[in-house]
């Protein structure tokens, strides 16, 4: 990036009173970088600053939790921004697609007993409730619906040794995403 001083002649770059204009302009030029980048970014729900979530949170009037991430908060936010009718199996999935990832979760419908069951990747524990919340407000009501978290399996521990699965309890074997063993 060029600096405000390589553009002045060279005699002005050798005066202390422009090197020191020169530094407060380069500072509040590198302030105004920053908020445009930020305004571009806060165009999307993906990549909103701070202040776009908050933004978005008052309209939609949703108040966070304390210990929110910004991420959780994207997520909340892109959960209620993005509500379409009609609400389809297919809506449904690209919905969690989007809140979760393609990968995060397992989802089984049985058309013949009406229900629906969601079970959520332990990654995504912090979604929980709100992929709860738009799955009950997108189902019908004749729908029983179910969404748990899944938890580890043996398999997600079997790679583990004895030793290494020593330093965890049994709550956090089942409930915890476990470190690569």
């Amino acid at each position: 990036m060029t600096k405000i001083m390589d553009l002045w002649p060279p005699i002005m770059r050798e005066l202390k009173e422009f090197q020191k204009i020169a530094e407060i302009e380069e500072s509040l030029f590198e302030q105004l970088e920053q908020e445009i980048e930020d305004l571009v970014n806060d165009q999307f729900i993906q990549t909103a600053t701070e202040k776009g979530i908050a933004r978005r949170e008052k309209m939609l009037k949703v108040v966070p939790f304390a210990d929110d991430t910004l991420e959780t908060r994207r997520f909340r936010v892109q959960g209620l921004w993005s509500d379409k009718l009609p609400y389809t199996y297919r809506v449904l999935l690209e919905r969690l697609d989007n809140l979760c990832g393609p990968d995060s979760y397992a989802i089984e419908f049985n058309a013949g007993e009406y229900n629906l069951n969601i079970k959520i990747e332990l990654t995504r524990k912090r979604m929980f409730d709100e992929v709860a919340r738009i799955t009950r407000q997108m189902a019908p009501a004749n729908i029983v619906v179910t969404v748990e978290l899944r938890y580890n399996q043996h398999l997600a521990i079997a790679n583990f040794t004895h030793e290494q699965l020593r330093q965890y309890t049994h709550y956090k074997l089942r409930n915890e995403v476990l470190a690569d063993g």
